[in-house]
Parts: structure tokens; sequence; C-alpha cells
């Protein structure tokens, strides 16, 4: 190649790798650009959920950031499954995203098989948003403390009945993981989704859950249901007389649903970067974080490789769970 040949594509690359501002995009190859066309964004839950809601406020977000379309395609079913095998068999190019929740590290070790690695066929790139869990009993229940329930469990065991939404659900982990961390023997009682599980506590079917704060706020002020710990490092606001688990002398609870952005595999780092520096911008605006926050979620955008360390932790800690207690999918 002669000067003025390498000075031109030097020229040109430096070009590219300078393009800032909203529209901005990252460099793949050398000389393609990132996104040229709309990226489709796997959900696998139905239109109109939690996951679903706070997907589509990410994406609608990035959209705008971006200049490009991104657009939600839900593909709900098996806990997850279908919509995660989408992207796990898409090509590694950026236009085929997932916007998945805690039961991607929770359902391969319910079904029998699941047809994806969940180890190897994902590439992380960030958590876009974390709900804290409420350990909520029913108000008759004569507990007002976490060691109060605790060693109410302990002198009645297989006494106090837990109820489980589904076992996909982090709240079913974490019931799980509460009976194993605190040594208790209390009756699981699984059902159909988080509604028929807050019926039964309500009327006394069971006497405790591990659920999120929209579920049952409005209960806290009617009294029928005591908060006795939150999940997390620190407490949350809207309850600050609460103490967190961890507080209340159950170690190393960790375990809460969240919402997060991954690719296929072997996605190209360029790519990840781009993708993680956009969403991260988009869930610090303040009209973001209000609107997650009114859904009980706090907006994260923590790094690539936090969130496969996060994830990797769950893996391994929903595993042993599972295997221990002998969680399966209907």
């Amino acid at each position: 190649m002669n000067r003025n040949a390498l000075f031109l594509n030097i020229f040109f690359c430096s070009a590219v790798l300078a393009v800032d501002g909203a529209h901005a995009q990252s460099v793949v190859k050398g000389t393609a650009r990132y996104p040229e066309r709309p990226v489709r964004v796997i959900v696998p839950v139905a239109a109109g959920g939690g996951t679903d809601i706070i997907a589509r406020l990410t994406v609608s977000k990035l959209s705008e950031a971006v200049g490009q379309s991104f657009v939600v395609d839900n593909r709900p079913g098996a806990g997850g499954v279908l919509g995660n095998e989408i992207v796990a068999n898409a090509r590694a190019d950026g236009y085929t995203l997932l916007f998945t929740y805690a039961a991607h590290t929770i359902v391969p070790f319910i079904y029998r098989k699941v047809p994806y690695d969940v180890y190897k066929d994902f590439t992380p790139i960030t958590l876009a948003g974390q709900q804290p869990l409420l350990l909520a009993i029913n108000a008759n229940v004569p507990a007002n403390t976490t060691q109060e329930l605790i060693a109410l469990a302990k002198a009645k065991p297989g006494v106090l009945n837990v109820a489980l939404a589904t076992p996909s659900s982090s709240g079913a982990l974490a019931a799980e993981l509460f009976k194993m961390l605190t040594n208790t023997k209390m009756v699981s009682v699984p059902f159909k989704g988080g509604a028929p599980a807050l019926t039964a506590l309500l009327g006394g079917e069971v006497q405790l859950i591990f659920t999120t704060p929209p579920t049952v706020m409005a209960f806290i002020k009617t009294g029928r249901v005591k908060i006795l710990g939150t999940s997390g490092q620190q407490r949350v606001s809207y309850l600050p007389d609460v103490p967190t688990l961890a507080e209340a002398g159950v170690k190393d609870f960790e375990t809460a649903p969240w919402q997060g952005v991954l690719g296929p595999a072997n996605l190209p780092a360029p790519i990840v970067d781009y993708l993680h520096t956009q969403i991260k911008a988009v869930l610090r605006q303040p009209e973001t974080r209000d609107k997650f926050a009114a859904s009980g979620t706090d907006a994260v955008g923590n790094t690539p490789q936090e969130f496969a360390k996060m994830i990797n932790r769950e893996l391994e800690q929903n595993r042993r769970v599972i295997q221990a207690v002998g969680m399966k999918a209907d």
C-alpha cells in the first residue's frame, strides 16, 4: 500500500471513530457501522407484564438515542425458553438481542432439558433493572421480625406455609433459599402465578411469601400484610424502617428479580461496548429512572463484566438450591 493510500485509509478509519453525539455508532470489522438497520429485541414474556413494560421503556429510549429502530418482539412461553432459543441461535451481529429476566438463571434447572446452553450461548450486555424482594407475612402471624418468624418456624416445623408463585419465579427461589439458609422446615405451596399466591396469603392459606413491592404495597397500608425484611444490600427508600434480611441475620441471601440485555454468544466486543454505553446513558435519564421507580424498579446499567459475574453467581446458587429441593416445572 503506497503512502497516499495508507494516509486515506487512516483518515477514513479516524473519521468513523470520531462520530459522536446521540447517533454515535460503533466500528465493527474496520469500516462497518452499527446499527445500520432495525434491531430486533426478543422479550420472552407476554406483552403488558412488568418485564415487558421495562423492556419497552428502555427500547423506546434507546431508539431515540441511537437514531435507529429497536423493535420489541414478544415471544412468551416455557418460562422464557422460547424467546431465549431464538437469540441463542441468532447470528452474532447485534441485530437480534434478548431483553430477559431472572427466570433466565432458573429455568435451565427446573426443566429436564432446554434447547440451548445457558452458560455458553449468550453474551451479557447490561443489567437494566432490579427490584427488591419483600418477605411478606399474613398480619395474623405472631411474628414482627425476621428472627421471630425463624423462631416460630423452628418451634413449629411443617406448620407454616410459604407461597411459590411459580417454580421459575425469583420469589420461589427466594423462599427455598430462605429455608435453606435459616434451617427451617416450612411447607412450600406452589401456585400458577402471583395473583393466586397473594390471594392465598391474604386469606391465610399460606403465611408468607417473597414478592415484589407493587404486589403488596396496598395491603401493607391496610394492615393485612406485614413486611419483615427486604433483599439487597440497602433498605428500600419507601420502607425505611424495614431491615434488609442481611441486617436481620440472614447472610448470603442474594436473589432478586431483574431484567437485563443479552446477545447471542460471541457478540463482537465493539457492539457489546456500544450497546452498554447507550443503554447506560438511557437508564441515567431522569424520566427513565422515574418511570422505573414507579414500578418498584431500580435502574442499573452495570458493565458487561459485572452483569456476567452476577449471572454466573445466580446460576451456581440457583442450581444448588433447585437440586437440593427438587424443584421442577409442571
